[in-house]
């Protein structure tokens, strides 16, 4: 594409714009950038409950580079599905520490009450131009929860080309995980009689990407990215487990999950934004995983976003998700059937979710801006890891249920 502006300038600040960043004067005005977002999220009065602050800081330096940190907190509470399948009949089990018991009623699907985790998070990261046309990014963040921890880091590197009309990206991360389950970590596939009393566990997790982001014209750009990761070492729930059934689908024991100790996955990502009628905003994008645990999801997303007075604006929000169940996701296993790795975790199921939301936001004065989103959240659950066996009574109960969440957003931004 021929730039008219052989310094990009037009271009650039187009392109901040659509991005939902400051264009060059902005940041020369005001070189800190402070956002807060506050979420509460529910999905109902038997099941979890979350609540979620953020704060993020950048400091525009004065080479073109740029310092942020970020830190988070996660507040979750409520009922969590512990795997184990409904059944005809009341079933009574242990929480993870062993110390109390909960019993599900006929036909409801198990939820454990015991769930709660706090979790800090925290992040740092420098960004640094060199030469004409170059950044690299680096960062670290960590996290901590009462029965897990996590350390990483990363960089990234990206390179304008075509009078900045074209950037392309290439960028690594890696962390390193270590697990502490209330009770001890679980023996896989070992029969719950109590909490798991086996030692703490840890993982790693390698992060690859690769993406280009090429502005189209004055008003639109498209962004492609490719990621690659991979996971090794304890990969399990230690607080989920698969249920065992007879002929008539009623539990004789329950087991440990047990998942494969490595994990690839491939995404592909695109997204298109442009603005429309020289005023509004349009993004849409679409990605596609899949995994050698037999999972693929189809995400699409769409946003309009309608500007008025230049002060406010209001955009809708609309998402459709589709997971495959993984290869070894089962609702229950038969008596006696030889399995190397099953699990009950719903997460790991079929299912498809829709998202609807409205946004609202308000430059209120001077560099002050603040926003409002509510969403609805519905998953829809599809049966899927039937026993051969036990599938035709357990097809009768209701496996799968639908999950629905309310999710609500306030948000602030200003610059100083």
């Amino acid at each position: 594409m021929q730039l008219k502006d052989p310094k990009g300038g037009a271009i650039a600040a187009a392109a901040l714009t659509l991005l939902g960043g400051a264009t060059p004067s902005q940041a020369e005005e005001k070189r800190w950038l402070f956002d807060t977002a506050m979420l509460f999220y529910t999905e109902g009065a038997d099941r979890v409950y979350a609540f979620e602050p953020k704060l993020a800081a950048t400091l525009d330096l004065r080479n073109g580079g740029a310092v942020n940190a970020g830190f988070t907190v996660d507040v979750l509470t409520g009922a969590s599905p512990n795997g184990a399948a409904p059944s005809n009949q009341p079933q009574t089990f242990t929480t993870p520490s062993g110390n109390s018991s909960f019993t599900a009623a006929p036909g409801e699907l198990p939820l454990d009450p015991s769930f709660k985790d706090t979790r800090f998070a925290g992040e740092l990261g420098y960004t640094m131009p060199f030469g004409d046309a170059n950044k690299l990014n680096v960062h670290g963040n960590a996290s901590t929860e009462y029965d897990y921890r996590s350390l990483g880091g990363g960089a990234t590197i990206s390179r304008d080309f075509n009078l900045h009309d074209t950037t392309v990206s290439l960028g690594v991360n890696a962390s390193r995980d270590s697990i502490n389950p209330v009770g001890g970590a679980p023996t896989p596939l070992a029969e719950k009689t109590g909490a798991g009393g086996g030692p703490d566990q840890s993982k790693t997790v390698l992060d690859g990407l690769f993406g280009v982001t090429q502005v189209l014209s004055t008003t639109s750009l498209m962004q492609v990215n490719y990621s690659l990761s991979r996971s090794t070492g304890y990969l399990n729930d230690p607080y989920k487990v698969v249920s065992v059934v007879d002929a008539d689908g009623d539990p004789v024991r329950y087991l440990f999950e047990s998942r494969p100790d490595s994990r690839l996955k491939h995404a592909a990502f695109v997204q298109y934004k442009k603005f429309v009628i020289d005023r509004d905003v349009l993004e849409v994008s679409y990605r596609f995983m899949t995994d050698d645990w037999g999972i693929d999801s189809h995400t699409g997303d769409a946003t309009y976003r309608f500007n008025f007075a230049g002060t406010h604006y209001l955009e809708p929000h609309l998402r459709w998700y589709r997971q495959s169940a993984a290869d070894f996701y089962r609702v229950a296993l038969d008596d006696g059937e030889p399995v190397t790795y099953a699990s009950g975790d719903p997460r790991l199921g079929a299912f498809d979710g829709v998202t609807v939301g409205l946004k609202y936001g308000q430059t209120s004065w001077g560099n002050l801006q603040w926003s409002t989103r509510l969403e609805y959240y519905k998953q829809i659950g599809r049966v899927d890891g039937l026993p051969p066996v036990a599938g035709a009574a357990l097809d009768k109960l209701d496996v799968a249920p639908d999950l629905n969440v309310i999710m609500l957003t306030l948000g602030a931004r200003f610059r100083y």
